[in-house]
C-alpha cells in the first residue's frame, strides 16, 4: 500500500513532509492533488508531493479527504516548489502556494455554541451568565464577536463554561471565497415539429406557460440555451421548465460558466507582423534553432529602448506555437499589461492569457483554470504568471528582466521570478529571453561568461508603412536615433537665483512642448521611503565610512547606514565645501503637480503614481487619458519607464535624478542608470523631433553620465570594476536576515545574538 508525502499548510509544519496512509476510499490520490489531513488535534489543508512505498515514520495516520476531485499541481511545478523552497529557505507549501488557484487557502474559524439540553445556566458568574444567554440568543458565535458584545474578559468566561459542559467549541474551515460557476441550460429532447405539436397538447391541457416555453425552444435556431435567458424571453418561471424536463421533452444539463477579462476583445484573423530589420532577424533565427533543437537555453536580448525586442519575442512565439508547444511572457508592472496584450492579441487573437493581481478574485481564478486545462497559446502576466499552470512550455519571455518588480518582497518565499523561470526551462528544456535595454548587471555578467547566449538589437526602430520601394520604410521600419539628452546642473540654477524644482531649460522646453500642442513626461524618482542628505551648493552627499552606501535621514536628525547599521549626527555644514546647505532631498509627485499647475495654468496635468491608481480607478484609465491626448503633461514613477510606446511624447524631464543615487543599497548606481535609460527611452516613439531633460545636483556621477549617453557599454564596464574591487554581486552573494519579535527588546537580543555568532565565525 502506498503512502502520501504531503505538505501541510500547519503552524510548526516547517520545511518538511509528512507521511500519510490512502484510505481505499481515495484509492485514485496523485502527486498534485490538494487534501484534507489531521495535523496535531485539528485538519489542515495539505498537498500530496510524491507516493512512496514506505512511510517515512512507525505510525501514519489517514488522508482524510480532497479538497478538489483533480490534482491542482503538476509533477514539474512539484519539483520546481522544492527547489524554490531550498533555494529562498521557505516552507515546502508557501513554495506550493505560489501554483494553487487564486484565493485557494482558508481560514479556520472557531465558533462555540450552547450544548444541547444545558441551557439553563443558574447560579452561574455575571459573565459567564451573559455569554450563555447571547449563544442561546444568537446561535453559535465567534470568540471576537462575544468579545465585542461582551467586553474583553468573554474569553475566560467562555473556557469555564466549555469546562463545566455548557458549551462546546467548533472549528470548520471558512468556504471557498472563489469556486466554479455554473449555469443550467435546456435543449429540446426532440425534433422541433413534435415539440410545436406537445406545445397544442400542453396549451389544450391548460399549461400555457409550458406550451410557450416549448414553442420559444422550437423557434430557436441555436441549442441549448441558457436557463436564465428562456426564462426571460419565454415568461415561463423555473418549475415550468423542470415540469418539462419531468416529461422528458426538453433537456436540463450544466456548464461551467467562466469570466474571461478579454472578453469584449474582438476575435479576428491574426495580424502579419512587420518585416523584421536585419538584427531583429538574427536574433530570431537564434533563438528558433534552440527551439527547434528540443534542448532549451538562456538568451539576453539586449537591445536599446524602441528598438523592436516585443518583434523578437513575437516571432520566436509564432515558432513556439507552430512547433506545438506554448509560451509564458512576464511584464514587470500591471500597468504595462493593456498595451502589451495588445500586441499578443493582435498576433493571436482569442489565444492570450491575463494573469495578474490587478484582475478581480473570479477573473484569477477562471482565467488559472482555463490556463491549466491548455485553453490559450500565450499568458500574459506579472511575476507569478512564472508559475502558472501552462502545459507543455517552449518557450519564457522576461521583458525588461532587471526590474526590482521580479523580486517577490513582501512575504515568503522571497523569490526572483527570473530566477524561478530560467530553473523551470531548465527542467522543461525551455528556451528564455531575458529582454532588456539595460540588463542587470548580473544577467550582463553571466551572458559575457558564457552562461547566456547574447542577442544585440543596436539601433532604434519606428513601424511605418510597408509601401514603395525597397528602402528602409518600404520594409516596415524607420532607422530612429536615441532621443538627446540635455544635462542641467541644478547647482548652477541655485547660483543664479532659480530656486523653483523645474531649470529654465526645463520651463521653456515644457512651453514649447504645450504651445506645439504635444505631450510631455516629468519623472520623479522615488525610490525608497527614505532621504539622502546632499549638499545643494557643491552636491556632496552623506556616505557611510565603512560601506560607501549613501545615508539615510531619520527624523530627529540622524543618519543611518541601512548597509551596516552605522549611526551619526546629520551634519549641519557640508563636510565638502562647508557651506549651510546641505539638506535631506526629495520630491514628490504631488509637489511636481501643484508647481506645473502653478507655472502653466493652462496644461491638463495628469498624475500616474500608486496613489493616483487607486484614485482614478486603474492603469488603463490613467493611461488612456494620456494616449487619446486628454492631457498635456503627466507626472509619475516608475511606473512611466517600463516599456510604454507613448508616440506624441516629444518631452521627458527628470525632475531630480539625484535621489535613486542614494538609497542605501549596492544596486543604486545600477537602478539609477536604468531608470534614466527607460524613461528617456519613452520620447521619440513618433516622427516629431524630441528632447530629454535630467536636472541633477552631481552631473558628473558615473550613473548620470552614461545615462545621459545612453551608453550601456560605459555603465557596466565602471560598474562591474566597483563590483569587483568591494566584493559585491555578482562576485559574492549577499543575504538579508530578519529577526522578528512582538518585543522590541527580544528582537533586539537575538539580533545581537546572530551578528555575534556570525562575527565569531569571520574570526
Amino acid at each position: 500500500m502506498p503512502y502520501a508525502e504531503v505538505a501541510v499548510n500547519a503552524p510548526g509544519a516547517g520545511r518538511r513532509t509528512f507521511s500519510y496512509s490512502i484510505p481505499t476510499h481515495l484509492s485514485s490520490l496523485l502527486p498534485g492533488h490538494a487534501v484534507w489531513v489531521p495535523f496535531g488535534r485539528r485538519t489542515y489543508q495539505g498537498v500530496v508531493v510524491s507516493l512512496e512505498e514506505q512511510p517515512g515514520v512507525e505510525r501514519t495516520r489517514p488522508v482524510q479527504d480532497l479538497i478538489e476531485p483533480d490534482p491542482l499541481i503538476s509533477p514539474v511545478l512539484i519539483d520546481l516548489a522544492r527547489w524554490i523552497a531550498d533555494r529562498y529557505l521557505s516552507t515546502l507549501y508557501e513554495a506550493l502556494q505560489l501554483m494553487l488557484p487564486p484565493a485557494f487557502g482558508r481560514r479556520q474559524r472557531t465558533t462555540y455554541r450552547v450544548v444541547d439540553g444545558h441551557d439553563a445556566g443558574e447560579g452561574l458568574p455575571p459573565l459567564q451568565a451573559q455569554a450563555l444567554a447571547h449563544l442561546r440568543d444568537q446561535g453559535p458565535s465567534s470568540p471576537e464577536a462575544l468579545r465585542e458584545a461582551l467586553g474583553p474578559n468573554t474569553g475566560r468566561a467562555l473556557t469555564a463554561l466549555e469546562r463545566t459542559g455548557l458549551v462546546e467549541r467548533e472549528t470548520v474551515w471558512e468556504r471557498p471565497r472563489v469556486a466554479p460557476r455554473y449555469e443550467t441550460l435546456v435543449e429540446l429532447a426532440m425534433p422541433s415539429e413534435g415539440a410545436v405539436v406537445e406545445a397544442l397538447r400542453l396549451r389544450g391541457a391548460g399549461a400555457f406557460r409550458q406550451a410557450d416555453a416549448l414553442e420559444l425552444l422550437a423557434g430557436l435556431p441555436a441549442s441549448p440555451v441558457p436557463l436564465a435567458e428562456a426564462r426571460q424571453l419565454s415568461g415561463a418561471d423555473t418549475p415550468s421548465w423542470e415540469g418539462l424536463s419531468r416529461q422528458g421533452l426538453v433537456r436540463m444539463s450544466e456548464r461551467e460558466v467562466r469570466r474571461d477579462p478579454l472578453a469584449a476583445w474582438e476575435r479576428g484573423a491574426a495580424i502579419t507582423g512587420p518585416h523584421l530589420t536585419p538584427h531583429q532577424r538574427a536574433a530570431v533565427n537564434e533563438v528558433n534553432q534552440a527551439l527547434e533543437g528540443g534542448q532549451g537555453g538562456v538568451f539576453t536580448l539586449h537591445g536599446v529602448t524602441g528598438s523592436g525586442k516585443t518583434e523578437v519575442y513575437l516571432s520566436a512565439l509564432e515558432r513556439t506555437v507552430a512547433l506545438g508547444k506554448r509560451g509564458i511572457v512576464l511584464v514587470p508592472e500591471i500597468a504595462l499589461t493593456p498595451q502589451t496584450v495588445q500586441r499578443f492579441w493582435e498576433r493571436f487573437p482569442g489565444r492570450v492569457a491575463v494573469l495578474h493581481s490587478g484582475l478581480s478574485l473570479r477573473e484569477q481564478y477562471d482565467e488559472w483554470r482555463s490556463i491549466r486545462d491548455g485553453n490559450f497559446d500565450v499568458v500574459i502576466g506579472a511575476r507569478r504568471a512564472a508559475m502558472a499552470p501552462q502545459p507543455d512550455v517552449g518557450l519564457i519571455v522576461v521583458d525588461e528582466e532587471q526590474e526590482w518588480t521580479y523580486k517577490q518582497e513582501e512575504k515568503a518565499p522571497r523569490y526572483h521570478a527570473r530566477d524561478v523561470v530560467i530553473e523551470l526551462a531548465r527542467r522543461t528544456k525551455a528556451v528564455v529571453i531575458l529582454g532588456s535595454a539595460t540588463p542587470d548587471v548580473g544577467t550582463m555578467y553571466r551572458t559575457l561568461r558564457g552562461d547566456y547566449r547574447l542577442l544585440e538589437l543596436p539601433g532604434r526602430i519606428t513601424a511605418s508603412d510597408r509601401t514603395g520601394d525597397d528602402s528602409d520604410r518600404g520594409l516596415g521600419y524607420t532607422p530612429r536615433p536615441l532621443a538627446s539628452v540635455e544635462v542641467v546642473d541644478l547647482r548652477d540654477e541655485l547660483r543664479e537665483g532659480n530656486r523653483s524644482i523645474f531649470s529654465r531649460a526645463l520651463q521653456s522646453a515644457l512651453r514649447d512642448t504645450l504651445d506645439a500642442r504635444e505631450q510631455a513626461i516629468l519623472f520623479v524618482n522615488r525610490r525608497g521611503a527614505g532621504q539622502a542628505v546632499q549638499c545643494r551648493a557643491c552636491g556632496h552627499t552623506m556616505r557611510c565610512r565603512r560601506c560607501s552606501v549613501a545615508m539615510t535621514f531619520h527624523e530627529g536628525g540622524s543618519l543611518v547606514c541601512h548597509h551596516c547599521g552605522q549611526r551619526r549626527r546629520a551634519p549641519e555644514r557640508c563636510p565638502s565645501c562647508g557651506r549651510r546647505t546641505i539638506r535631506a532631498i526629495g520630491i514628490g509627485t504631488e509637489r511636481v503637480v501643484e508647481e506645473v499647475q502653478r507655472a502653466f495654468p493652462d496644461a491638463r496635468v495628469i498624475r500616474w503614481d500608486r496613489d493616483a491608481v487607486r484614485a482614478a480607478g486603474g492603469h488603463e484609465e490613467i493611461l488612456g487619458t494620456f494616449l487619446r491626448h486628454e492631457a498635456d503633461i503627466m507626472v509619475g514613477t516608475q511606473m512611466l519607464a517600463k516599456g510604454l510606446d507613448l508616440p506624441l511624447v516629444t518631452l521627458v524631464g527628470v525632475v531630480n535624478a539625484d535621489i535613486g543615487l542614494h538609497i542605501p543599497d549596492v544596486r543604486a548606481g545600477e537602478r539609477s542608470f536604468q531608470l534614466l535609460c527607460q524613461v528617456a527611452g519613452r520620447a521619440g516613439r513618433g516622427f516629431a523631433p524630441v528632447r530629454v531633460i535630467f536636472q541633477t545636483y552631481e552631473p558628473e556621477h558615473y550613473a548620470v553620465q552614461a545615462a545621459a549617453a545612453q551608453d550601456y557599454q560605459q555603465f557596466y564596464l565602471q560598474e562591474i570594476g566597483f563590483r569587483r574591487s568591494l566584493g559585491y554581486p555578482p562576485f559574492a552573494r549577499m543575504a538579508r536576515l530578519l529577526c522578528i519579535h512582538a518585543s522590541q527588546r527580544e528582537a533586539r537580543q537575538a539580533a545581537e545574538s546572530v551578528a555575534g555568532l556570525l562575527q565569531a565565525e569571520i574570526r
